[in-house]
């Protein structure tokens, strides 16, 4: 039970990071710098990746009793945007806010692995509301542990993809990398359909 969660939390948090569809960018903010470089701020994103997904599964409920919202607000406004994810994905429009001002300026700085790698690039507002989600609807220890390897094992996961980003992307080309991102785009779209159809239906019964 504990290993098929794991790989259902897993596959739920890296289709919604993406990392796949995130190569092109990163192929084109490191292509003029060396190896070494490359690697180290491989590591420092990997990082922040984990540091941002923790610190949204375990403190994030505490933030939405902050600000007074509830779990089917959140369920729905969470819903929303993996939603909006999934639909970019399969439209092969995800991971392309990376542009204009935003990638200059990240062509000129001397580390790109929090801005833009980690955030928004790769941990942005679908795997945040998910994380949330998760630590609300699985309150059993054995599930909150077996999510926190979810965020360790989807961060490795990026440090070996964009270890051998020109590899993949030569292999794959874009067409390949395209296809990829819309069956993790159409595994999305179902996620945030269902976050929604449940809150949707918890508020119904609110009501009746």
């Amino acid at each position: 039970m504990t290993l098929s969660f794991f790989i259902a939390s897993f596959v739920s948090l890296f289709a919604l990071i993406n990392p796949l569809s995130a190569l092109p960018v990163f192929i084109s903010l490191t292509e003029n710098h060396d190896a070494k470089w490359r690697n180290y701020q491989i590591r420092k994103t990997c990082m922040y990746i984990i540091v941002i997904c923790a610190c949204s599964y375990l403190a994030g409920s505490h933030i939405l009793g902050f600000f007074g919202i509830s779990i089917n607000a959140l369920k729905i406004a969470g819903g929303i945007i993996i939603s909006r994810s999934g639909f970019l994905l399969l439209n092969a429009k995800h991971k392309r806010d990376i542009k204009g001002k935003i990638k200059q300026e990240a062509l000129e700085k001397d580390d790109i692995s929090f801005s833009p790698l980690a955030m928004p690039l790769l941990a942005g507002p679908g795997s945040i509301s998910l994380l949330i989600n998760m630590w609300i609807e699985y309150p059993e220890l054995d599930k909150k542990v077996s999510i926190m390897l979810a965020i360790v094992g989807v961060a490795f996961s990026i440090f070996v993809i964009f270890s051998i980003a020109p590899k993949i992307l030569k292999y794959t080309g874009d067409a390949g990398l395209k296809s990829l991102s819309k069956i993790m785009g159409f595994l999305v779209l179902a996620i945030g359909i269902e976050m929604i159809s449940a809150s949707v239906l918890n508020l119904l019964k609110t009501i009746s």
